[in-house]
């Protein structure tokens, strides 16, 4: 993924304070807000710190395909909706 993309991305998600979901080939990460210390984009990699300092993820821009701000929490209702065949 683009790196000018990669930071419009993070600072959109900084300004509104909410989470930021990265999904990369292998995985699907959920970066909460509260739990950060930094997230910093590099030429080729992003790097979050969380704030314990016992954790630091690191993702090649390149195998990112995925961004999304997380603005609010979407509560399911305790039944889904969908079809039903009869």
């Amino acid at each position: 993924m683009d790196k000018g993309l990669v930071e419009k991305v993070v600072a959109e998600a900084r300004e509104a304070e909410s989470n930021l979901i990265v999904s990369d080939r292998w995985d699907t990460f959920t970066v909460e807000k509260e739990d950060v210390a930094s997230i910093e984009v590099a030429d080729d990699h992003l790097k979050v710190t969380m704030q314990d300092g016992k954790a630091i993820v690191y993702l090649m821009l390149d195998e990112i395909y995925k961004l999304v701000v997380e603005k609010e929490k979407v509560r399911s209702a305790a039944g889904r909706a969908g079809f039903a065949v009869g």
